[in-house]
């Protein structure tokens, strides 16, 4: 499935930059933003945000599942994902860019 025309990238991009992402030992979190960095791609329109998150779960899910990535990274991802998502939801955007940081550092 192509998840974004402009850049060309499609869900298994998405999942082999994550099967890379994930398994470095400074692990960033798998945000659009970082996989399309990974990639050596940019967002251009954005209009493929929405699914590239959608799809960055789906997979995160999906490669847990099969084994290709410790549970326990899979967990700390998805929480540290909810976590920004709140944050932003709230409006916080200094907190988010703080809590994104410590987490990476």
């Amino acid at each position: 499935m192509i998840v974004c025309s402009c850049s060309r990238i499609s869900d298994f991009d998405i999942e082999l930059a994550l099967l890379d992402l994930l398994n470095q030992p400074e692990a960033p979190i798998p945000t659009p933003g970082a996989v399309y960095r990974y990639l050596e791609k940019r967002m251009n329109c954005c209009g493929c945000a929405p699914v590239a998150v959608e799809v960055i779960y789906a997979k995160l899910e999906d490669l847990e599942r099969r084994g290709l990535i410790c549970p326990y990274r899979s967990l700390s991802t998805r929480e540290r994902l909810k976590k920004l998502s709140l944050m932003k939801g709230r409006g916080d955007a200094s907190r988010v860019l703080v809590t994104a940081d410590d987490e990476t550092a």
